[in-house]
């Protein structure tokens, strides 16, 4: 984490001395950035109203144009309200909220100049962190080295989170629908897409990629009908898959207890209109402990997607499998331990053998046999890096096979752990491949305190990751370590360590029991 301070306290000193103002204009105004060495970088652009008041649980209104005024873009906007980042490492998280939050970030290479070089092509982040936390502006976001290398155009953008962004109580004139957060991700995508050529962008030539909650919507978004105008390919990282995406009925329980911990009647909007921001994030925070669902998955993502068969039309695997149009292009892949983190900071102490099988028994209830029979105690005392493995690849390994299936062009594993200190106090990450331990590689946003091992690593998923951007085809324009077959050749698949290595059939015999016993079970729908 002392690479990442030094990133950090960098960055403020060159944006408040040394850097150069630089101006561009968009349809909406004039907005002011600064270049450095490397890159122009712009903060926090609005591209809706924000979302207070009658605005609060509405959808999103665009931004009004700010001319004749400059929009000064050389600061970090805050993050939307969310609950206490928990054992996420603090340097992971804001510091800073605002519920006027939904703005994007613009990296550019540092010569980019619309009129004078080719429009390049673009690459729009959506965050993850379960639909509640984090924002677009964390230091492991950090493009100005990538685009620098690569000659690309990152954006990220902000949505609304947790009950301020997902909660749903129907479809009536006085109810909250939900997918809030959805539609600021849409409409952030409309706006880059209008303006990215006054930052030196191609507006038909551009890529979605997201990780985890990201990754959710980026799946979304690719099998949406209404949005296949707005990109032309995809990359999926880290997506957990067979969680699912609530109905109105299921989410009566959280939308009852959290108006309950803000003292409003049940469906009384104006009541909870008129809770602050920091409010709703506490009661937010006491409900995410309640049991809201039997469906255990829930517990990992308590405010998500409501199926409202309008923006959410269904559950992705079965979404993916009923498109009636062809599907762009698109990069999916997991890594090697994803669940590690989720498994030891759920339970901080062992998992004994009757513990391990009440949780199979919760989990899977009439298959719970079966699993404990192909996944018997490995330990006398601590079961938890078992349960890691199951819940790896059930919630996301194989669910992503699933969809890749139909979906995916390459498919990739990332198997290559930290080799800086960045899990600050999550220890039980240090030496493992836990979820997100692939962004500092992709975005080359630690460059500094890698291994020679690491910079091999991030430079090839790097190059691979804008390849794709460019042209489709991660071995084009820029030639890799190695050939990255489709993943339709023999279930060939790139598996990230260092080398880098083609392998087949990830997870085969384990995905194929987990294809068996599905991933929603008769009594609780899991």
């Amino acid at each position: 984490m002392i690479v990442l301070i030094s990133i950090f306290l960098s960055c403020l000193l060159k944006c408040s001395a040394t850097n150069r103002t630089i101006t561009v204009s968009t349809n909406y105004g004039d907005v002011l950035g600064y270049e450095t060495d490397m890159a122009r970088i712009f903060y926090g652009i609005p591209f809706a109203q924000p979302p207070v008041g009658d605005l609060r649980w509405n959808r999103p209104v665009p931004v009004s144009k700010w001319a004749p005024n400059v929009l000064n873009a050389t600061t970090r906007a805050p993050a939307c309200p969310q609950p206490p980042c928990g054992g996420i490492p603090s340097l992971l998280c804001p510091t800073k909220f605002s519920e006027d939050c939904l703005y994007l970030n613009i990296f550019t290479p540092r010569m980019t100049n619309s009129s004078s070089t080719s429009p390049l092509p673009v690459m729009i982040f959506i965050p993850g962190g379960n639909f509640q936390y984090l924002d677009a502006s964390i230091p492991v976001y950090e493009s100005e080295h990538i685009v620098n290398t690569t000659n690309v155009i990152i954006a990220l953008i902000q949505f609304r989170l947790g009950a301020l962004g997902f909660l749903a109580t129907g479809t009536g004139p006085n109810d909250i629908t939900g997918n809030y957060g959805i539609l600021d991700q849409r409409l952030a995508i409309a706006w880059i897409k209008a303006n990215i050529a006054a930052f030196g962008g191609d507006p038909n030539q551009i890529t979605l990629f997201g990780q985890s909650a990201g990754a959710q919507s980026v799946a979304l978004h690719h099998v949406t009908s209404e949005m296949q105008s707005y990109f032309q390919a995809s990359i999926v990282q880290s997506a957990p898959l067979a969680i699912p995406f609530r109905t109105y009925a299921e989410y009566i329980a959280p939308a009852v207890l959290l108006a309950e911990q803000l003292k409003c009647a049940i469906g009384d909007i104006n009541c909870l209109r008129r809770q602050t921001y920091q409010d709703i994030a506490t009661a937010q925070t006491k409900v995410d402990t309640m049991l809201t669902s039997f469906k255990f998955l829930l517990f990992f993502e308590p405010w998500l997607p409501v199926i409202d068969n309008k923006i959410v039309n269904g559950q992705l695997m079965d979404l993916v499998q009923n498109t009636s149009y062809p599907l762009k292009p698109m990069i999916i892949g997991t890594l090697t331990e994803e669940a590690v983190f989720y498994i030891y900071e759920a339970w901080a102490q062992p998992i004994t053998i009757p513990q391990y099988m009440e949780i199979l028994t919760f989990t899977f209830h009439e298959n719970a046999l079966k699993v404990f029979e192909r996944y018997p105690p490995r330990e006398l005392d601590d079961q938890r890096a078992l349960v890691s493995v199951l819940a790896t690849q059930w919630v996301f390994a194989c669910p992503t096979r699933v969809y890749a299936r139909k979906a995916a062009t390459y498919s990739y594993v990332f198997g290559f752990p930290l080799d800086f200190d960045g899990w600050e106090n999550e220890t039980f990450c240090n030496n493992h491949v836990c979820h997100a331990g692939e962004l500092p590689y992709t975005f080359e946003s630690t460059w500094v305190n890698f291994t020679d091992a690491g910079r091999r690593v991030s430079t090839s998923m790097a190059t691979y990751w804008t390849n794709f951007a460019k042209s489709h085809n991660p071995n084009q324009p820029v030639a890799g370590s190695l050939i990255w077959p489709e993943a339709n050749v023999n279930k060939s698949y790139l598996y990230f360590q260092d080398p880098l290595d083609i392998r087949k059939y990830y997870l085969k015999d384990d995905c194929d029991f987990w294809d068996k016993i599905g991933y929603k079970t008769k009594r609780f729908n899991v």
